[in-house]
Parts: structure tokens; C-alpha cells; sequence
């Protein structure tokens, strides 16, 4: 395997942890996040329980979210080693973690500037620059073996 593909799939794969450890965190929440009470400007405490159960189970529903994407990019990372995989797996592995990941990251800059609660947008931001990165890698790899 190249270095330069080499530094792709590292990139991904870090991306896929990332994810992975952000699904765990919100399917095994008991209550929501300290940024979450800063920028609602509640303690959790203070909600009520079928309030609590309804942002505990759109918890669930969003870690299910990102461990899906999270598989989804380590199949994708381990079935581009194929020899009919290689045309589709250095677009498809960084855009389905760009379309999750940009999301994220817009939408925790969005809590961050409306509240000022510091939402954690700097993984985030990792991840995007990561799988931008790893995707120029894989567009320059792709041309070279065109050539």
C-alpha cells in the first residue's frame, strides 16, 4: 500500500473511532451533556421526566445515528482493499462522513455562537478536515493509476 493511501485510511479510521466513541456517548447518556444545560441555560434536574425520557430517547436515536455511520465507514475502509472496490471507495468513504460530519459541526457551531455553551465542534471540525484530506489523497492516488 502506498504512504499517501496509507495516510488516508489512517485519517479514516480515526474519523471512525471518533464516531464510534460519539454514538456510545449519547446511547449510554443518563442525562444530557453539561454544554446541553449551559446553552438551555436548565439544569437537568429541573426538567420534567417525560421531558427528560424524550431528549434521553432522541439521545438513543442520535447515537444509533453516528454508530451507523461509523460502521458504515469501516466496511467501506475495509471492503476498498478489493480489486473492484477501488473506484468507488475513495469517493463514497470520505462524502458519506462529510454529509454526517458537516452536519455535526454546523450544527454544534450553531449552539456554540447562539449560546455560547462550548459544544464540543472541534472534533468536529477534525473529522471534516480529516476526511477532506484523506479525500484529495484518494482523488491524487486515483489520477496517478489513470496515468
Amino acid at each position: 500500500m502506498k504512504k499517501e493511501k496509507l495516510v488516508a485510511v489512517i485519517l479514516y479510521s480515526i474519523v471512525v473511532f471518533i464516531t464510534a466513541g460519539a454514538g456510545l456517548q449519547f446511547i449510554t447518556a443518563t442525562q444530557f451533556f453539561d454544554y446541553h444545560s449551559r446553552a438551555a441555560g436548565i439544569d437537568w434536574s429541573s426538567l420534567n421526566p417525560d421531558l427528560q425520557m424524550l431528549i434521553l430517547a432522541g439521545f438513543k436515536v442520535t447515537g444509533a445515528g453516528f454508530l451507523t455511520v461509523a460502521l458504515n465507514l469501516a466496511l467501506m475502509i475495509l471492503f476498498s482493499f478489493t480489486k473492484h472496490a477501488r473506484s468507488w471507495s475513495g469517493i463514497a468513504i470520505p462524502l458519506v462522513g462529510l454529509v454526517f460530519w458537516s452536519v455535526v459541526l454546523s450544527t454544534t457551531l450553531l449552539v456554540f455562537s447562539a449560546t455560547g455553551a462550548s459544544a464540543p465542534w472541534g472534533a468536529s471540525l477534525f473529522c471534516v478536515m480529516a476526511l477532506l484530506v484523506g479525500l484529495f489523497i484518494s482523488q491524487r492516488e486515483l489520477k496517478e493509476q489513470d496515468n
